[in-house]
């Protein structure tokens, strides 16, 4: 057992004489050893290309690029301006306009009449198309009134588009809406009169060969069958002179009847008002009316096809209201002045070229138009009795349907009602196309590995050999 006590610090200094002298050698083993681990492990290098730069744009409708309410919003488009966003014109052609003329037009505003109207909403979809990529960031900024929108709203905007709706200074415009021969020498004239608020009518009593409406400021001219007034902008507006009666035939079926005193009422009003003579004739059976102008069609079963082709060949003017099966609903007409309630829809597809005329605070259509050949079809997807809607009741129906009864061709350039911007934007906002981002590259490292690794071992039995030589 003594001979015990030298066995341990023999053993330690046998441990203390141990050196690492090929260290290079071993982590090149190492590091062959990590590259077979990676291999194994079946290594993915997932290579992100870089995204594309998004383009930067603001779009500025005319109406407000030449006219006081520029200067609303020259400082936000200045401060896009500096941000480096191009600035262009919300027209077809999205013409750019370069920075020496928006500081002469933004420092020197001067209201001018548009001799172009545009539809902005038909102009959304080359917009989405001409900046579809998600990165792209889009500034639009367009008044909120009637005149510049028409057709269908497009379902949908996309999300890298911001929408500012402008409201213009308080303005008013008046046309000519309709002109009856109330007598051989005497006109009864009705003008329409539009401001952000809604659209009223005045009626005045002229004489045949008359030249002006004094109070109303407007000069008249009458060329055979048509009147002609020229506004205060100096633009013109054409009527039909009315010389024969309006023949309307209300078809309607049991469950319809209610509706018809209404309808009857606003007609009358109509009438009286405009000094247009109306025949209108009931019939609860489907028999229509062949020498009529209007067709109400107030019953449940579709429209027969020789009601539809007087639609398209002789361009009569068909009303439809089925009373289909309704659904409850909590909104009110957008349009009115005041507001009108909604309580009931009648639910149905809607044809793709079926535009809004009426339409309710929640953006549901309420009256669409379809043309068809020379006429139209209208189809009123509510009700005038107190079971559908407040419109029965309200004093606002006959102002409703008077320029569909005895309508305008141009009076839609001269709407300046303002749209709520429920209305006027697209509900859904969908993403820009994802077809078109870079997609992210996987590669299998395997081969990679096993080559990196093959070449180290070759190097590593070259090194080694030599030193064994040495």
């Amino acid at each position: 057992m003594g001979s015990l006590r030298w066995l341990q610090p023999s053993a330690s200094n046998r441990w203390r004489s141990i050196r690492l002298h090929e260290l290079g050698l071993l982590l090149l083993r190492c590091f062959i050893l990590i590259l077979l681990a990676l291999a194994l492990a079946q290594l993915v290098w997932v290579h992100t290309p870089e995204k594309l730069p998004g383009k930067k744009a603001v779009f500025v409708a005319d109406e407000l690029l030449y006219t006081s309410a520029i200067q609303s919003i020259k400082p936000s488009i200045d401060s896009l301006l500096q941000r480096g966003y191009i600035l262009h014109q919300y027209t077809s052609d999205f013409g750019q306009i370069p920075q020496e003329q928006w500081q002469r037009i933004s420092n020197q505003p001067n209201d001018s009449a548009l001799t172009k109207i545009e539809n902005y909403w038909g102009l959304l979809p080359a917009l989405a198309a001409k900046y579809k990529q998600p990165q792209d960031s889009i500034w639009l900024f367009t008044s909120d009134q009637q005149c510049f929108f028409a057709g269908a709203r497009p379902d949908s905007i996309p999300q890298n588009i911001r929408w500012i709706p402008v409201a213009l200074p308080e303005m008013s415009t008046q046309w000519l809406q309709a002109a009856t021969q109330i007598s051989k020498d005497s006109l009864q004239v009705i003008t329409g009169h539009s401001t952000r608020g809604g659209i009223t009518y005045k009626r005045h009593r002229v004489a045949a060969a008359a030249t002006s409406i004094n109070t109303e400021n407007l000069k008249l001219q009458r060329q055979g069958d048509t009147l002609k007034a020229i506004l205060a902008d100096n633009s013109t507006s054409k009527v039909k002179i009315q010389t024969e009666p309006l023949q309307i035939a209300i078809l309607y079926s049991e469950a319809q009847q209610p509706e018809l005193r209404y309808l009857q009422a606003a007609i009358n009003a109509i009438s009286n008002y405009t000094g247009q003579p109306v025949n209108v004739a009931t019939s609860g059976a489907a028999a229509p009316d062949t020498a009529a102008d209007w067709i109400f069609w107030l019953r449940p079963e579709a429209v027969p096809p020789p009601l539809l082709s007087r639609v398209k060949e002789r361009g009569l003017q068909l009303w439809v209201q089925s009373g289909a099966t309704p659904t409850p609903v909590k909104a009110s007409f957008a349009s009115a002045r005041t507001a009108v309630t909604v309580h009931q829809l009648s639910v149905g597809p809607l044809s793709a070229n079926n535009t809004a005329a009426w339409g309710t605070t929640t953006g549901e259509p309420l009256l669409t138009v379809q043309p068809i050949g020379r006429g139209n079809i209208y189809l009123f997807r509510s009700g005038f009795s107190p079971a559908w809607s407040a419109l029965g009741q309200s004093a606002q129906l006959p102002e409703l349907l008077l320029p569909l009864l005895l309508p305008q061709p141009e009076a839609s350039r001269y709407d300046m009602r303002a749209l709520d911007e429920q209305q006027l934007k697209p509900a859904i906002s969908n993403v820009a196309s994802l077809a078109t981002l870079p997609q992210a590259q996987p590669q299998n490292l395997l081969r990679w590995l096993v080559l990196a690794a093959a070449l180290l071992f070759l190097i590593e039995r070259i090194i080694a050999g030599r030193r064994s030589k040495v």
